[in-house]
């Protein structure tokens, strides 16, 4: 499971939830166009559990699962 908190400038927080393991690149790519490119925000992204895994940007998480898809 894991969790993608966008909080905007105006103080409005936005929650997407997905039920697999790790978000596929395409939809984080998808939410992050959708929701975070062109405005002033903050994105972050969490896999549960938490003590397993570190929160961290979704823009980071994007350059790790595009790595990961590279090979790199």
């Amino acid at each position: 499971m894991w969790k993608i908190k966008i909080i905007y400038n105006d103080k409005s927080k936005l929650t997407l939830t997905g039920k697999h393991r790790d978000i596929p690149l395409e939809l984080a790519l998808h939410y992050h166009n959708l929701y975070v490119v062109g405005r002033c925000c903050e994105s972050t992204y969490q896999q549960y559990p938490k003590k397993d895994h570190d929160g961290l940007s979704l823009e980071q998480k994007l350059e790790e699962l595009s790595k990961q898809e590279r090979g790199i």
